[in-house]
């Protein structure tokens, strides 16, 4: 027995997408007889039965079709991940793991084109699509996507979108899945559809090196079982933290903003406050309406604001232009939002929901936007812009390092300071706990500064000016 507790399906996506619900995993299905009064026909009909145990009722997500569909086995099998005595607590990676996966093989059933502009004919693969060679495979083919995609290789050609980490964990999450239906039958397991080889691998840990019978310490001694796909990811990145940042140019800045207004307002708003004061998905879902509009602040160019759902629970002001919070007290009192108070209030009232914190963004059913709404309206947003741009190609995440970047920059400008003078601050205004994250900001502006100073040596050596 499922509810679903995110947006109403009125709004059209033309993409596969996660649908938070809630599953009730004790229910029971049960069959009820019935008898036909005219035939005599005795007639079975099945039905769940539930549990009525909110301890039993958790979260998770499925995938959602762009037709409203439900996708299976992937549904099915993000469900089983948290019933049963092996269940987990958060199944968020591995949903996101399956959607790239269910996005990956939804491409190959139309022509695409690799980086010399060449079209690659449809393959038309599943996650049925599986030979006795591992490598012709859909897994192993969708390895080789997102190691095509990935910022740790340094050749990769595809749009970069995904961290080493992030890519090991997508395949370790589809892996896991072609496990699954092995296990219950879903599909065949016999060497004309192989998944991937297997091989064991012993690591011996907290030993002394030096004891010469080390090896004979059944304690001391780990076995795993290692995929020839998963050994094709490197374990390690070694490409700098800031070489990872990816934050718009001037050009691509001012296309998310020609087309940013195509978006529902708060959708629009929140991604703003992202790029515009460096807030976390997390932070600009949950940004408190109680701080908007309680003083007049007219006089100042940029607005400092408080908030506390931060990352780690720590408290920060966050800098807001005057323009952009303009708007959000507009939002705040608009039509819009007064409807969705309404809903917020009756789960109130009703102690549904105990979080009573007057968030300023409300999603149809009064609760604060899920991260993954605001992705998928990210999503939109990117569709669009790359079909006037094909190389804009960019994550939510994105939008806090061209913040960074570009205040870096500017503040370096007016006040006539190294970007080191500045770290502190910036630290402090992104919510790090130590200004050694901070630093890859600082590494990526003086980068760009020595590029930028090769670049104009070399046209004024080509126009003469040497």
């Amino acid at each position: 027995m499922t509810k679903t507790y995110d947006e109403t399906h009125s709004d059209i996506y033309d993409d596969y997408r996660l649908l938070p619900i809630v599953v009730d995993t004790l229910a029971k299905l049960k069959i009820s007889e019935s008898i036909n009064t005219d035939s005599g026909e005795l007639t079975y009909s099945p039905y769940l039965s539930p549990s009525h145990l909110p301890s039993r009722s958790k979260k998770t997500d499925i995938i959602i079709a762009p037709d409203g569909s439900v996708i299976y086995p992937q549904s099915l099998y993000l469900i089983s991940k948290i019933r049963g005595e092996g269940a987990i607590k958060d199944t968020n990676s591995i949903a996101k793991g399956l959607l790239a996966y269910t996005r990956y093989l939804d491409s190959t059933h139309h022509p695409r084109f690799d980086g010399d502009g060449n079209e690659i004919p449809p393959e038309y693969l599943s996650y049925k699509s599986l030979t006795k060679y591992e490598e012709e495979g859909a897994p192993w083919l969708f390895a080789e996507h997102l190691l095509a995609n990935c910022r740790a290789k340094q050749n990769s050609t595809g749009d970069e979108a995904y961290s080493l980490a992030t890519a090991r964990s997508y395949m370790g999450a589809v892996i896991g899945f072609y496990k699954w239906m092995h296990r219950h039958g879903y599909l065949k397991n016999d060497d004309e559809h192989v998944l991937t080889h297997f091989t064991s691998v012993e690591i011996y840990k907290g030993i002394n090196q030096h004891d010469m019978l080390s090896h004979t310490k059944s304690d001391a001694k780990r076995v795993y079982e290692m995929s020839n796909i998963m050994k094709m990811f490197p374990r390690y990145a070694n490409t700098p933290l800031y070489k990872k940042l990816k934050p718009m140019t001037l050009d691509h800045k001012e296309l998310f903003y020609k087309n940013i207004d195509t978006l529902p307002k708060p959708m629009s708003l929140m991604l703003r406050l992202c790029e515009q004061s460096g807030l976390r998905i997390d932070e600009v879902t949950h940004f408190p309406a109680d701080i908007i509009g309680n003083k007049n602040f007219s006089e100042l160019d940029v607005i400092p604001v408080p908030i506390t759902h931060t990352k780690g629970s720590k408290p920060r002001i966050v800098e807001i232009p005057l323009e952009l919070y303009e708007e959000l007290e507009q939002y705040k009192e608009s039509k819009q939002r007064q409807k969705k108070l309404i809903k917020r209030k009756e789960l109130k009232d009703s102690k549904e929901k105990l979080d009573c914190t007057d968030y300023l963004f409300l999603s149809n059913k009064g609760t604060p936007y899920t991260e993954n709404t605001l992705e998928v309206h990210f999503g939109v947003l990117r569709r669009l812009i790359r079909t006037i741009e094909p190389t804009w190609y960019y994550r939510v995440h994105d939008l806090r390092s061209t913040y960074a970047t570009y205040w870096l920059w500017s503040e370096s400008q007016t006040r006539n300071v190294g970007y080191e003078f500045l770290m502190d601050e910036l630290a402090m205004l992104m919510g790090h706990e130590s200004t050694s994250t901070t630093e890859k900001y600082v590494k990526f502006m003086n980068k760009y500064d020595d590029q930028l100073r090769v670049a104009k040596s070399k046209n004024n050596k080509i126009s003469g000016g040497w």
